[in-house]
């Protein structure tokens, strides 16, 4: 009897880890509720210091108090994108899915593109997901997308910036994307089929 309770404790146990994992969020602040002055918490930017800002908080968010604002300005003769990266992001599952709400404000054409590179134990790059998102939107729309991990892939980096529509094309000065909510998680093995 002994035998069977400890056999059931387990398999509640692991059962409670996997949904536990399956639905965490692996971006930290990706509500964008935590800021550093001009810089989002726990994310890298394109920012020049004083210099140059092109990366802020943004009180118009889909949910909480803030989002954060990419845009494109003009510095030294050129247009300098925001940027937006997360390195390191440890990864777990085979299915993951990114979801989060945009606002884009498009001058010419210009894009919003987000990647996720995957890399594997030694830092190298193993595979890459990326996505455009080129209609300019009066209000906050869903971005989702699910993609399988490669199987050698540990951790992944995600990336979000502005871009022009074309390949050779010049971004424009006032492009800009709000973003806010951004999730990656990994899919239970029961919603992976059902996954767009």
């Amino acid at each position: 009897m002994k035998l069977l309770s400890y056999v059931i404790l387990c398999c509640v146990i692991a059962l409670l880890l996997g949904l536990t994992l399956a639905g965490k969020n692996l971006i930290r602040n990706g509500d964008f509720e935590k800021f550093n002055g001009n810089e989002p918490a726990g994310w890298e930017t394109t920012n020049l210091g004083k210099m140059l800002t092109v990366v802020s908080p943004s009180s118009k968010a889909h949910s909480g108090s803030y989002a954060v604002k990419c845009e494109a300005k003009a510095s030294f003769g050129s247009i300098m994108p925001g940027m937006i990266s997360q390195k390191k992001i440890q990864l777990s599952g085979e299915t993951l899915q990114l979801t989060l709400q945009y606002h884009l404000t498009s001058v010419g054409k210009d894009a919003g593109w987000l990647a996720v590179d995957f890399q594997n134990t030694d830092g190298s790059t193993v595979g890459m997901c990326e996505h455009y998102l080129t209609v300019s939107t009066s209000d906050y729309t869903l971005f989702k997308a699910a993609t399988k991990r490669p199987a050698n892939a540990v951790t992944c980096e995600f990336r979000l910036t502005l871009m022009p529509e074309k390949e050779g094309g010049r971004l424009h000065e006032g492009s800009s994307i709000l973003v806010d909510d951004i999730e990656l998680i990994s899919l239970a093995p029961s919603n992976e089929k059902s996954a767009p």
